[in-house]
């Protein structure tokens, strides 16, 4: 029942991964971009060298951080490109990378919810905010000392 289990999801990594490579490939023309000479050849590279990857990375990890690379590519692409002053190009671009980037690192096993701070509550009131520490020695009182 496991290997079922991995199974469905191992299909389920490579589905999504597929998902969005097909939307890298169609963003340009779907969104309008697709006049930009640098958006079109970045995106053709783009498909030819990661496209064939998604269907590794849930096998290969290597082929996980690569796509992990390939994914934080694709989200600055627009400004190191210059095609960032197209809105829907660069948000577009951003969107598909942060998910191939998230995706490629839950392949490769890096837990990316333990990335992200979160604030810690006080152990007998989870509701007490924290206070700031204060250093009791550092502390003095105003007035002459005797």
């Amino acid at each position: 029942m496991k290997t079922l289990r991995k199974t469905l999801q191992d299909r389920r990594l490579n589905a999504a991964a597929g998902t969005l490579i097909l939307w890298v490939a169609l963003g340009p023309w779907v969104w309008g971009y697709a006049t930009s000479p640098a958006a079109v050849a970045s995106h053709v590279f783009f498909i030819f060298a990661f496209g064939p990857l998604t269907l590794l990375i849930v096998v290969l990890r290597p082929a996980a951080y690569v796509l992990l690379a390939a994914g934080l590519w694709l989200a600055v692409s627009p400004w190191l490109l210059g095609y960032a002053t197209n809105h829907t190009a660069w948000l577009s671009e951003l969107v598909t990378g942060t998910l191939l980037t998230i995706l490629a690192a839950h392949a490769a096993g890096i837990n990316v919810a333990a990335l992200v701070p979160t604030r810690r509550r006080h152990p007998r009131n989870p509701r007490q905010r924290h206070q700031p520490a204060t250093n009791a020695t550092a502390v003095e009182t105003a007035g002459p000392r005797s």
